[in-house]
C-alpha cells in the first residue's frame, strides 16, 4: 500500500481477497519494473519501456499508474492510438483516476476528437484537487468545440490559480483572435510575455494580432522575435514568408521561404511548403 500499488486506484480500500499477487515482495519488484521503464525511455528505448510496462499490466491488470506511464510513452513514440486505446483499456477494466480522464481526454482532443474529449476532461476537473494542465485541456476542449465563452472562462480559472501563466494568456488570445477580437487577443498576448517575455509562440501570435489591426512593421517585428527565441517557431516563419513577400520584399521573403520548406515538418505543413515552394520556383 506504501506503494501506491496495492490496488491500482485513486482511493478506497482494498477491493476482495488479497492473493500472492499483494505480497510486498512481489509488489517491490513491480515497482522496480516501473522505475526501469522510466529509465529506459529517459534513454531513448521506448520499445524496451512498453515491453515492461505491458508486462506489469499482465501481471497487475489493475495498476493505474501503468496503464498511464505506458499511454504517455506511446504518445511520445508518435503512436497516439495506441496511446487512447491502452487509456480506454483501463477504463474498461474500471480503474478510475484523474491522470486517466485528463490524459485521454487530452489525447483525444488533441487527434481531432474535441467532441469525444471534453467529458473526459470536465470529468477529471471535477475531481479535487484540479491541477492547471487539466484546467488549460478543458479550456482548449471548448475552444475547439465552438464555445469561446466557456473556453475563456475556463482559462481565466487556470489565472485564479496562477496568475501569471504565460501560457492561459496566450491560449486567451488564440480564441479572441478565433472570433475575430484582434485588440483583446493583443492585449492577452502582452500579458502573456509580461508573464514570460521568451515565450515565442506568444510572439506568434502577437503578429497576427497586431497584422489584423494594420500594423505591418509591429507584425514583422513579433514574428522575428518569435522566430529568435525558437527557430521551429514554423508559423511565424510562415507568415514572415508570405507577408514580407506581399510587400514587395522579395529577398528577405525568399530566405524565410527557403527556411521554411527545409526545415518545417510536413506532416503538419505539407500544403504550405507546396505553397512556398511554388513561390520559390
Amino acid at each position: 500500500k506504501a506503494l501506491g500499488y496495492v490496488s491500482g486506484r485513486e482511493a478506497g480500500p482494498h477491493q476482495g481477497r488479497y492473493t500472492e499477487n499483494d505480497d510486498p515482495k512481489r509488489l517491490i519488484e513491480i515497482d522496480q519494473k516501473i522505475h526501469d521503464a522510466i529509465d529506459r525511455f529517459q534513454r531513448g528505448d521506448a520499445a524496451d519501456a512498453v515491453t515492461i510496462y505491458r508486462d506489469v499490466i499482465a501481471r497487475r491488470p489493475d495498476m493505474a499508474i501503468a496503464y498511464e506511464q505506458l499511454a504517455f510513452v506511446y504518445w511520445e513514440a508518435g503512436r497516439p492510438g495506441d496511446a487512447i486505446v491502452t487509456l480506454q483499456q483501463a477504463v474498461a477494466k474500471g480503474i478510475s483516476s484523474a491522470t486517466i480522464d485528463s490524459k485521454l481526454g487530452m489525447y483525444l482532443s488533441e487527434t481531432g476528437h474535441a467532441h469525444e474529449g471534453l467529458p473526459w476532461l470536465e470529468r477529471a476537473v471535477a475531481r479535487p484537487p484540479t491541477d492547471i494542465d487539466t484546467l488549460n485541456a478543458l479550456a482548449i476542449g471548448y475552444a475547439r468545440t465552438r464555445q469561446p465563452e466557456r473556453a475563456i472562462a475556463t482559462f481565466h480559472r487556470v489565472l485564479e490559480v496562477d496568475a501569471s501563466n504565460a501560457m492561459a494568456w496566450q491560449n486567451i488570445g488564440s480564441v479572441e483572435l478565433g472570433r475575430g477580437d484582434a485588440r483583446a487577443a493583443r492585449e492577452a498576448f502582452r500579458r502573456a510575455l509580461a508573464a514570460d517575455p521568451n515565450w515565442a509562440s506568444a510572439y506568434t501570435g502577437l503578429g497576427v494580432a497586431e497584422r489584423k489591426l494594420s500594423n505591418f512593421d509591429a507584425a514583422i517585428a513579433s514574428w522575428k522575435r518569435a522566430v529568435e527565441l525558437d527557430p521551429r517557431e514554423f508559423d511565424a516563419i510562415y507568415n514572415l514568408a508570405t507577408e514580407l513577400a506581399s510587400a514587395g520584399q522579395a529577398t528577405e521573403a525568399r530566405a524565410y521561404a527557403q527556411r521554411f520548406v527545409d526545415t518545417a515538418p510536413p506532416a503538419r505543413y505539407g500544403d504550405d511548403i507546396r505553397r512556398l515552394r511554388a513561390y520559390l520556383r
